[in-house]
């Protein structure tokens, strides 16, 4: 399939503990020309398994799942030498903790999205415009 991606298509593992959330995602990448939904897991232990499994191009990381955090897959991830692309997806307000953003960049995070927005109207458009952008972007390895 072409597309802005250099003319591949981009594999997507979404990993979010909330269902809806999920869902959401889920339907917006299955939906966008030029990308593939290779899995969608709830928690970090599935999400490292996954990515074994699949080999996305880019992960869609929560920061707080059970099991294992967000922050957590992505030290195994430089451990077990796992390079897709990330984007942290949270809903926590971590824009006042200017160390923890600069440790997740550091451990591989190529964006940080805020997941607040409403299921419908320009709030979501807006999001899903950046979503897509930080996915492409990761997936062509630009932080």
């Amino acid at each position: 399939m072409h597309s802005q991606n250099g003319g591949r298509t981009v594999r997507v593992l979404i990993a979010d503990d909330n269902p809806v959330v999920r869902k959401v995602f889920e339907a917006l990448v299955k939906r966008e020309q030029g990308f593939e939904l290779v899995g969608a897991v709830a928690d970090g232990d599935e999400c490292l398994r996954a990515i074994q499994d699949h080999k996305p191009d880019v992960l869609s990381l929560d920061l707080e799942m059970p099991r294992m955090s967000g922050r957590t897959v992505l030290m195994r991830l430089v451990e077990n030498n796992l390079r897709p692309g990330v984007v942290v997806v949270t809903g926590l307000p971590i824009w006042d903790q200017p160390s923890l953003t600069d440790e997740l960049r550091s451990l591989g995070a190529h964006a940080i999205l805020y997941k607040d927005f409403a299921p419908s109207g320009n709030d979501l458009n807006l999001f899903t415009r950046d979503y897509f952008t930080a996915l492409r972007n990761a997936a062509n390895g630009a932080h």
